[in-house]
């Protein structure tokens, strides 16, 4: 299962799919989550965009590199200090 919920954490692995966007997007809209990307090895727009959007503190990258930089790229746009 490509999205795993916990109380104040979220960890996505593998293929996450637009199948995984509503999930998520009602998780967002009630908690300020901790994100795991650390095994995500493609993430669909959809789902990006909401990461985008809601802005969760994300604990970890994916271990694909090119991924990685373009998540903490985008992510960190905006913040002081980085």
């Amino acid at each position: 299962m490509p999205v795993e919920i916990k109380k104040k954490e979220v960890r996505l692995t593998g293929v996450v799919g637009i199948e995984e966007a509503e999930e998520l997007f009602n998780f967002f809209l009630e908690k300020k989550p901790k994100v795991d990307l650390s095994e995500v090895e493609h993430i669909h727009t959809a789902c990006l965009q909401l990461l985008l959007v809601f802005k969760p503190e994300i604990i970890a990258l994916p271990q694909d590199e090119e991924l990685a930089k373009w998540i903490f790229a985008e992510s960190n746009k905006g913040r002081s200090g980085i």
